[in-house]
C-alpha cells in the first residue's frame, strides 16, 4: 500500500497578473484550509514564457511549498490526478490553451470544499477568490528582485494618489477625460502628491498637459516602449518584445512595480475598474504596512511640501 502523503495543490497560471493573483489567493485558501502543499507553475507564453516561473518573481511562506518534479515523481508513484484529463505530459508541460476545455477544469468551488485525490489542479479559470489574509501574510517577493522593484518605489512619497491610464487594449476616446474628470473631483489633500502609472506615453504626455504637478513613477519603464494596439502587452510574444528591445521578464517586473504603486496609493484614479486595479485597491486595504510585507519595505511618508521626485 502506497504510503498516505500531503496532497499537493498544482495551480497552471494563465490570463494577466490579475488574474493569475486571484486564482493564486483561491489555492493558497484552499492549502491553508486542508494542509495541503502548493506548487506553482507560471512557465506559460503570457508570463514565464519556458524561461522564467512564478518562482522567479515570489515566494510562499507559511505554506509547504514543492516542485513541479516532486508532482511528476509522484505520479510516477502512484499518486492520484484531479481532474483525471491532466495527464503526465499536461502537467510536465508550461501551461496552455488546451488546459482550459471543461474536462480540465477544478473543481475547487466558492466554498473551496475538499477534493479527492493526491494531486488536485487548478488551472487559473472558474472561481477566484481573494483573501487578503493570505496575500499579505503568505506572499513575498522573490528576494532577486526586490532591489529592482525597491529602486522604482522608493521615489514614492506616501500619502498620494495614483493615476493608471490603461491604454492599449483598453484605452477608448473617453480615457482621458474620464479619469481627468474623477481627478478634478478629488479634494486638495489628495491632488497635492500624484503619480502616473500608464503603458502608453502619449497617454502620459496628454495628462501632464492638462496636469503637470503630477509626476511619471518611471519614464524608463519597458512598457512604454511598445505602440499602442489591440492586444494587451501580457500576450505579447517574445519575438515582439525582443523587436522593440524589451526582454519578457523586464516587463514582469515592471507589471509588479505598477501593482505595488496602486497598492501604497492612499487614493487611486483610472479609467473602468479592471481587475488589475481592483485587486491593488483590494490590497490596499492591509495599509502600507500590510502591502510592505511584500519586500519588507514600504515608501517614506513625507508632508504634502514635497512635490518633486527624490533624485537617484
Amino acid at each position: 500500500m502506497q504510503e498516505q502523503k500531503q496532497q499537493i495543490l498544482v495551480l497552471k497560471g494563465w490570463e494577466g497578473f490579475a488574474d493569475r493573483l486571484q486564482a493564486l489567493s483561491h489555492c493558497m485558501n484552499y492549502c491553508i484550509k486542508y494542509n495541503a502543499a502548493i506548487c506553482v507553475d507560471w512557465r506559460d507564453y503570457m508570463w514565464g514564457q519556458g524561461k522564467r516561473d512564478f518562482s522567479d518573481y515570489f515566494q510562499i511562506v507559511g505554506i509547504p511549498v514543492v516542485s513541479l518534479e516532486t508532482v511528476l515523481k509522484r505520479i510516477e508513484e502512484g499518486a492520484t490526478v484531479n481532474p483525471p484529463a491532466y495527464t503526465f505530459s499536461h502537467l510536465e508541460a508550461p501551461p496552455a490553451e488546451i488546459i482550459h476545455f471543461s474536462e480540465f477544469a477544478s473543481k475547487i468551488d466558492n466554498a473551496c470544499l475538499k477534493q479527492e485525490g493526491d494531486i488536485i489542479v487548478h488551472n487559473s479559470k472558474g472561481t477566484r477568490m481573494w483573501h487578503l489574509s493570505n496575500l499579505i501574510q503568505n506572499l513575498r517577493i522573490a528576494e532577486s528582485i526586490r532591489p529592482s522593484i525597491i529602486s522604482k518605489l522608493s521615489r514614492l512619497h506616501i500619502p498620494y494618489t495614483s493615476i493608471h491610464l490603461r491604454g492599449t487594449d483598453r484605452k477608448t476616446d473617453s480615457t482621458l477625460k474620464f479619469v481627468s474628470d474623477n481627478y478634478d473631483q478629488l479634494p486638495p489633500h489628495a491632488k497635492a502628491r500624484s503619480y502616473i502609472i500608464s503603458d502608453m506615453s502619449s497617454l502620459t504626455e496628454e495628462w501632464l498637459a492638462l496636469h503637470p504637478e503630477s509626476h511619471i513613477i518611471d519614464e524608463a519603464a519597458p512598457v512604454l516602449k511598445i505602440p499602442p494596439g489591440k492586444q494587451g502587452t501580457h500576450m505579447l510574444l517574445e519575438e515582439v518584445l525582443e523587436f522593440y528591445g524589451i526582454t519578457k521578464h523586464e516587463l514582469n517586473i515592471n507589471t509588479i512595480t505598477d501593482f505595488l504603486v496602486i497598492a501604497f496609493a492612499s487614493w487611486g484614479v483610472g479609467h473602468g475598474e479592471s481587475t488589475f486595479t481592483r485587486l491593488a485597491t483590494f490590497l490596499r486595504q492591509g495599509g502600507a504596512i500590510g502591502v510592505g510585507k511584500w519586500l519588507d519595505w514600504i515608501p517614506s511618508r513625507s508632508r504634502f511640501e514635497i512635490f518633486t521626485l527624490q533624485t537617484q
